[in-house]
């Protein structure tokens, strides 16, 4: 079992998924390469050295909390009942099996206490969709503007669920991506690939099926979490929306 941190308030948070944003304070847990090097910072010297980590991936990793637990959520989430007072998690949830969804979603109901907040942010499909629809040219002949316009729509909308090279190997010498590659496979393998995704009403609808309540739409900085902005998940400590085109739904235990 893992140690449990708390707020100075006595809240529990856990932020499930949490990649590389997260706040010192909460429970991070994350599957990432960053999470598995976050308490092996001498191994992650030694990669720099070698060259396997970028300066930019360093710079990723000292962003991290030391505490962040390396865990595979397919396992469920590695805390006892009624924990937390609040569960988050962002962009996971489409990265997730359709089927698999609900029993992740009752694992996150099962750890928060009741009347507990579990705020969930995935890609908006209805916002993807609008914004492919009215990227179409109003002509059989578009110039090149517009029909750049309407590629970089139909890539939102659906590279995500096609890539074959994870996103951050991409840009790393040819060494770099043949050993990453072995080590974490494609990019279906190490999870980067959306398996599905949601708009407002079959988001909301997950989550009442496994039993939440009170399910409701926020924003990047509104919510019913005490103090939620100073946490900087959604949005940066200026205001501004950290990942633009999401959707952002509590509910309650």
């Amino acid at each position: 079992m893992f140690p449990v941190k708390h707020l100075a308030d006595g809240r529990a948070m856990l932020n499930l998924g949490c990649g590389t944003r997260m706040h010192p304070s909460w429970n991070n847990l994350d599957f990432s390469f960053y999470a598995l090097l976050a308490r092996r910072r001498r191994l992650a010297q030694l990669l720099c050295a070698t060259g396997l980590l970028s300066e930019t991936r360093r710079l990723r990793l000292r962003q991290m909390d030391r505490m962040t637990i390396h865990w595979d959520l397919r396992r469920g989430v590695p805390f006892p009942d009624d924990m937390f007072d609040v569960v988050y998690h962002s962009h996971v949830l489409e990265h997730i099996e359709r089927c698999s969804a609900p029993a992740f979603l009752r694992e996150c109901y099962r750890v928060l206490k009741p009347g507990g907040t579990i705020r969930v942010v995935v890609p908006d499909l209805d916002l993807l969709v609008q914004n492919y629809r009215a990227s179409i040219p109003d002509t059989d002949e578009p110039d090149l503007a517009s029909l750049q316009v309407h590629n970089d729509a139909i890539e939102r909308l659906l590279e995500q669920m096609v890539r074959d090279e994870p996103a951050g190997t991409s840009g790393q010498q040819a060494f770099v991506r043949r050993f990453e590659r072995f080590v974490r496979g494609d990019a279906r393998q190490a999870g980067e690939v959306h398996r599905w995704m949601y708009d407002r009403y079959t988001l909301r609808g997950a989550l009442r099926s496994v039993g939440f309540k009170e399910v409701r739409d926020e924003t990047p900085l509104s919510s019913r979490v005490s103090d939620w902005s100073s946490f900087c998940l959604d949005a940066n400590a200026d205001g501004s929306v950290y990942i633009s085109g999401s959707l952002y739904v509590e509910a309650v235990k």
